[in-house]
């Protein structure tokens, strides 16, 4: 396995996830399976999803997305992101994904 790190930074609207209420599990999660799934590149599909929302209101703007591939093997990747705005944290999420055969 190699410790190969791709960083890609893109910017949601907060009106896409929830705002200016609480985040919606739904949308953020929409959102990071879209992110998650673009980072680990075809040919892989998800075969887990862990995600952490939080419960406090975004307000209006732009929400940061960061996603980064944690690792790479041959037949499977673990990426990760986060979503903030400003300093506050939106959601995080980690992915599985496995080969597609």
């Amino acid at each position: 396995m190699s410790d190969q790190t791709l960083a890609m930074m893109k910017r949601i609207p907060a009106a896409e996830l929830g705002g200016p209420g609480s985040p919606e599990a739904a949308s953020c999660s929409a959102a990071a399976i879209a992110m998650l799934g673009e980072a680990a590149g075809e040919g892989f599909r998800m075969t887990s999803l862990s995600l952490d929302v939080a419960s406090h209101a975004i307000g209006e703007g732009m929400v940061e997305v960061a996603t980064k591939v944690d690792k790479r093997a041959r037949s499977v990747v673990f990426a990760s992101l986060e979503a903030r705005m400003g300093a506050a944290l939106v959601f995080s999420a980690q992915g599985l994904f496995s080969l597609d055969r």
